[in-house]
């Protein structure tokens, strides 16, 4: 093997190593992401993972105590699906940002 196609070789195995760490790392980034969404008011905050579950949901008191079970049921499923569509940004940015040069 000439020296030419040692160093060539080498080469593009020191970018496919590079690749390969850059999508580990952003398979690491996603995997452990939460994305958080508040109601307009701040009464309700939900939290949900990399597949959309929820994680956490925080209630204010206040939003118990005068709201409606309909009116909250309705903000908290509001909230949740604006956290959901925050993850697809989030995942959106990361793969942006994790992009080879």
């Amino acid at each position: 093997m000439t020296e030419t196609l040692r160093s060539d070789l080498e080469d593009v195995y020191g970018r496919y190593e590079e690749l390969r760490s850059g999508v580990d790392e952003l398979q690491r980034s996603i995997a452990t992401m939460q994305v958080s969404a508040e109601s307009p008011d701040g009464a309700v905050r939900a939290t949900v993972d990399a597949d959309g579950r929820l994680v956490d949901l925080m209630l204010h008191p206040t939003a118990c105590r005068d709201w409606d079970v309909n009116t909250l049921a309705r903000v908290i499923v509001e909230t949740v699906q604006s956290a959901s569509a925050g993850k697809y940004e989030q995942i959106e940015h990361l793969v942006t940002h994790h992009r080879p040069a």
